[in-house]
């Protein structure tokens, strides 16, 4: 059984969170091969303490994106990088159940492209969170479900990809964390297997998130109507 995972963890100022995020993986017990954080620039709070971390667990990388500033060319750098195997996505606020990439890891090893970490299925959970972007992604999600789309959210950016068929995407992403639901639709138009396992996702309670919903939401909706016109045309 192929077991290279790799952690991708975007990051903006992250500082101590990058700390507890290690720690969570340890407690949460989730082997891994590789835990990259990916930075805008030298000054990023993050950095220095990822480099503590180097220090005790040869595991850590940091990258730091020289596509351009922002979290959507951060996840284009990681991609970029990745390798032959399951690349775990998990935002640095710490605000993911970690305690499921075993199961997200299984999958893939059955033959799953994308296993996606959802908090709309049966068992998965929300906790907290602004009310109107929680309810639009919960909308968006359980309505393409209902439609037949093989995950019931496809906005969460906890996903798992196959590391080799990410390096092969051509992304058409513009704003943010839309990324997460266009590898939906790319994956989908190819025919690739989705799978999903329940989660659980919780608000940070440290630092201040950089998710814009206005900004991002017209780009969200281009790849929400673009699965529906796929799932139709199939």
């Amino acid at each position: 059984m192929i077991n290279k995972t790799q952690i991708l963890v975007p990051v903006y100022n992250e500082g101590e969170n990058a700390r507890r995020l290690y720690e969570r993986f340890k407690e949460a017990q989730v082997d891994f091969d590789s835990m990259t954080f990916v930075y805008d620039f030298a000054g990023d709070t993050t950095v220095p303490v990822a480099q503590e971390l180097q220090k005790l667990d040869s595991r850590i990388q940091l990258e730091k994106n020289d596509f351009g500033r922002g979290a959507l060319n951060a996840l284009k750098w990681g991609f970029s990088k990745s390798q032959p195997g399951p690349v775990i996505v998990v935002m640095g606020d710490c605000s993911d159940k970690l305690a499921v990439i075993p199961e997200m890891v299984k999958l893939w090893n059955e033959g799953a492209t994308l296993v996606s970490a959802s908090r709309y299925m049966p068992g998965g959970k929300q906790h907290g969170g602004p009310w109107l972007k929680g309810l639009m992604s919960r909308v968006a999600g359980v309505s393409l479900k209902l439609f037949g789309f093989p995950t019931s959210d496809p906005t969460n950016n906890f996903k798992l990809y196959d590391g080799a068929w990410l390096r092969s995407q051509t992304l058409e992403s513009q704003g943010g964390f839309e990324v997460a639901i266009e590898l939906c639709y790319l994956a989908y138009a190819q025919g690739k297997t989705i799978k999903e396992v329940p989660s659980e996702w919780y608000d940070r309670t440290d630092g201040q998130s950089n998710f814009k919903l206005w900004k991002w939401l017209p780009h969200y909706l281009k790849f929400y109507c673009k699965i529906l016109k796929q799932i139709f045309l199939t």
